[in-house]
């Protein structure tokens, strides 16, 4: 066996062309990786006066080079998608008492719970269905029984798993929201600020018919709800009136939306607040 060579980088390409433009024809011999010891390398007779010759990668190195590659690919992109999320969770405006609210925390013990819970959890896991019909859920009930954890826990599956865009709010702040644009030095218009409640892939409204309101208010509200209802947007409704009094406050016709497109779940059990779920 012939002394091996040292390894050395392959140069530009161009530089390695015959006269007719043709790349030359490796050879085999033997070369010294530092690392993995004796290998078979290609070189490559070099067509004009350039030294040391043209010699091929360790393979081993170059196998390696090429897991680390992508090894540092994957946690790029891992990272890019980690910082996607936060900036969503971040957004979606979720209350810090809900931030870690998920479905294997709830407890379920009777089988109305039960229902919710696989309603609910139903809900997140065929995201991509509830987008293309524009899904909802509609959780009535008594406070403390569980509702906010629930629509929460939806919220809370869908953004890591779908980048899903969430919006979470109770009546109060969206009408605030809205009311804000009549401001003399606001630059925005009541649309505007309808449109972003109608944006986001999923919008969650806490707290309704909590107090009943204004005409105009109502108007503002149904608007919302009609909007994302045109739209094919999933929204979650939460409210503390029973199923009968939040279809007398919303209408016949709004609370027939959801139902085509959802389910109305009555929460009307005892309060958890006390245990180790609260909401």
């Amino acid at each position: 066996m012939s002394e091996p060579q040292s390894i050395n980088c392959l140069l530009n390409s161009e530089a390695m062309l015959q006269p007719d433009g043709q790349p030359p024809e490796p050879v085999f011999v033997d070369a010294l990786c530092p690392t993995h010891g004796v290998f078979k390398a290609r070189l490559w007779p070099n067509p004009v006066d350039v030294e040391p010759p043209l010699m091929g990668r360790c393979q081993e190195c170059e196998a390696q080079r090429l897991v680390t590659e992508e090894m540092r690919a994957r946690s790029r992109v891992k990272a890019d998608r980690d910082a996607k999320i936060s900036r969503l969770m971040e957004k979606a405006g979720i209350p810090a008492r809900f931030l870690d609210r998920n479905f294997t925390g709830y407890i379920a013990t009777t089988q109305p719970q039960r229902t919710a819970l696989t309603a609910c959890r139903r809900f997140a896991e065929t995201w991509v269905d509830q987008q293309a019909k524009g899904g909802s859920l509609v959780l009535t009930g008594g406070p403390g029984t569980g509702k906010t954890h629930l629509a929460c826990a939806v919220a809370n599956k869908i953004i890591p798993e779908h980048l899903a865009t969430v919006a979470f709010g109770t009546v109060a702040s969206m009408l605030r929201h809205i009311k804000d644009t009549y401001r003399k030095d606001s630059g925005r218009s009541e649309q505007d600020a309808i449109k972003d409640l109608s944006s986001p892939d999923l919008l969650i409204v806490d707290e309704v018919g909590v107090q009943v309101g204004s005409d105009h208010e109502k108007l503002l509200l149904f608007e919302v709800f009609n909007e994302r209802y045109q739209a094919c947007k999933p929204t979650i409704l939460i409210s503390n009136l029973s199923a009968d009094d939040l279809e007398n406050f919303l209408g016949h016709r709004v609370m027939d939306r959801y139902r085509e497109c959802g389910v109305v779940l009555a929460f009307d059990w005892q309060s958890y607040r006390g245990s180790k779920v609260a909401a």
